[in-house]
């Protein structure tokens, strides 16, 4: 009887029916033993039951000292009543009396053997107090009462794993299998447990016994043959995938398991060139021909090779026709182009994929870094604020746009975006060393030199060896006019650390400059132009700038109007062309 009525009353706690309808229920459950002997309650039996209803009302209030007070005066009256001493139980255990509740439980067992929910509170506590061999024997007497419930074995089992016992908890196992016949969740237990005892060989006889039972399903074949992978038994996990492609010659797992090895000399492009067919083939899932390509789209990144990108490439155009509506593909198809040095081409795949799905930020992050690699701070700027509406919690997105409005010659508008990205950055260092340093530059081009000084120095200190930050604070402090000494060692160090890039190279110009050391200034400028720097308009200007003091006014004049093709906006180059001098 109290197996229902347990059910009962927590049913009606998660319905939070009324605590006078579960009092009422649970005033119904002392022993008919208290009535009298023609069938009539008598006045103890009536006492014990008001002392009952009270203790669970106290209870269900949460007043466990007067709950568990009511309960044991019901047990003096009445010393073997099981459901007094489980809900005894439970109020210690709510007051974290744990020892004294297993005490409790144990005595409500003892009366009343045949109840399974006092042995699975048990078994509850023993779990909460780490004594998991305990909790495994009770669940074994669980078993016993309650032998058509599957859900008691794997909680066996369970406890039997905890408490090292893996034999036992195999045998739990094989006993639930005689009981329902192969199941995928056992035998997926006993490969885990035979794995994890070093018994490679019994594991993978479990994945086999899971496809003899169903021999259709490729899945299975599938795992083992992964399994055999895991465990360097390359040819006989090529043996099973050779065997599902026998049954089954369009499958595209096996094809491009047996492919080939990336890894063996000149074999990249072999493997690449293998996947076609299946990169062509539309039911294939594109989760699982990205998780090939992948790999390359990170080679390509972190070396930049250009061939192994074109072969990746030819596999992302297949990928584009087979998936015309899916962004991924346009996405991984800018990575490739984006990683190998083609920014162009990669905005124009970044933009396709936003158009088919404009959720994923990292194409957005792409285009904005093209927009500012390229300098093309207009389109940027734009392009910024609208991923400030899209993604209101993404730093990137008012940082870069706070680049551009400083590029355009609005500090006004760079300034507060920017402070707003630091605070957005939380733990990213390199992001916060970024926005540092580009309010050091904001700062310094509104005459705030103090805090430009500050912003650069915790720039510094997140990483003092980072080129740009060294350029930038170098290039702050030539356009003051200050401590070009200092300026100069910085903008060498920056060299040093990555060379042959246009901004520092031309920065290290500009200082040099301001030393009046006009030919070796014009020396790294030239360097500057020759590596990427034609088209950035400040350093046009500044190079005008260089001939005129080297009294080549005339070729002066040509680098400042390109500088103002360019979008130039120094406020004195205007100046410069209209009256053919220099102006500082």
């Amino acid at each position: 009887m109290w197996v229902l009525i347990r059910g009962y009353y927590d049913n009606m706690m998660k319905k939070k029916l009324p605590i006078l309808g579960i009092l009422l229920l649970l005033a119904g459950c002392l022993p008919s033993a208290l009535a009298g002997q023609d069938g009539r309650v008598s006045e103890d039996a009536v006492n014990l039951e008001k002392l009952f209803i009270d203790a669970n009302r106290e209870k269900l209030l949460g007043n466990y000292d007067n709950a568990i007070a009511l309960l044991r005066e019901v047990l003096k009256k009445d010393p073997r009543n099981a459901a007094a001493s489980f809900e005894l139980a439970r109020s210690y255990e709510a007051i974290e009396e744990d020892d004294k509740a297993v005490r409790a439980i144990k005595n409500a067992i003892e009366w009343e053997p045949a109840n399974s929910w006092y042995l699975k509170f048990l078994a509850d506590l023993y779990q909460k107090l780490n004594q998991n061999e305990e909790a495994a024997q009770a669940y074994e007497r669980i078993v016993e009462l309650e032998p058509d419930d599957e859900f008691n074995y794997f909680r066996w089992a369970y406890f039997l794993v905890r408490a090292d016992e893996i034999g036992d908890a195999l045998k739990v196992y094989n006993q639930l299998e005689k009981r329902m016949g192969v199941n995928e969740e056992v035998i997926r237990r006993k490969h885990s447990l035979y794995v994890g005892t070093g018994d490679n060989k019994k594991a993978a006889r479990e994945l086999e016994r899971l496809i003899e039972a169903y021999p259709g399903d490729m899945e299975y074949r599938h795992l083992l043959a992964d399994f055999y992978r895991q465990i360097g038994e390359e040819a006989k996990a090529e043996e099973v995938f050779r065997g599902i492609l026998r049954l089954d010659p369009n499958n595209a797992r096996a094809q491009l398991a047996l492919a080939g090895n990336p890894e063996q000399p000149a074999g990249e492009r072999q493997f690449l060139e293998s996947l076609k067919p299946v990169f062509r083939q539309e039911g294939v899932s594109i989760d699982l021909k990205l998780s090939q390509l992948m790999p390359f789209i990170q080679r390509v990144a972190d070396t930049g090779d250009r061939q192994l990108a074109d072969a990746a490439l030819s596999l992302s155009a297949i990928l584009e026709e087979a998936h015309p509506t899916e962004a991924r593909a346009f996405s991984a198809s800018g990575d490739l182009l984006y990683h190998s040095g083609r920014k162009q081409e990669a905005l124009e795949k970044y933009q396709k994929a936003l158009k088919l799905d404009d959720t994923a930020f990292s194409a957005w992050e792409q285009i904005l870094h093209i927009y500012n690699e390229k300098k093309q701070y207009r389109e940027l700027l734009e392009f910024s604020e609208r991923a400030m509406d899209y993604f209101p919690n993404q730093a990137i997105a008012p940082f870069l746009h706070g680049v551009a409005a400083h590029q355009l010659g609005d500090d006004r508008e760079a300034l507060p975006v920017l402070q707003q990205a630091l605070l957005m950055a939380g733990n990213n260092g390199r992001l916060k060393m970024q926005v540092q340093s580009q309010l050091g530059l904001v700062y310094n081009s509104t005459g705030q030199y103090s805090l430009s000084d500050q912003s650069f120095e915790a720039a510094l200190a997140l990483n003092p060896k980072s080129p740009t930050v060294l350029s930038q604070y170098a290039y702050a402090l030539a356009e003051r006019g200050e401590r070009l000494e200092k300026a100069r060692e910085m903008a060498a160090l920056a060299n040093d650390i990555f060379p042959k890039q246009a901004e520092y190279l031309f920065t290290y110009g500009w200082v040099l400059y301001q030393l009046k050391d006009y030919e070796k200034a014009r020396e790294w400028m030239d360097k500057a132009l020759e590596n990427g720097g034609e088209d950035d308009p400040r350093l046009l200007e500044r190079y005008g700038d260089v001939l005129f003091q080297l009294n080549e006014a005339d070729r002066a004049m040509e680098y400042w109007k390109q500088a103002r093709q360019l979008g130039g906006n120094s406020g004195l180059l205007d100046k410069k062309i209209a009256d053919k001098k220099l102006y500082e």
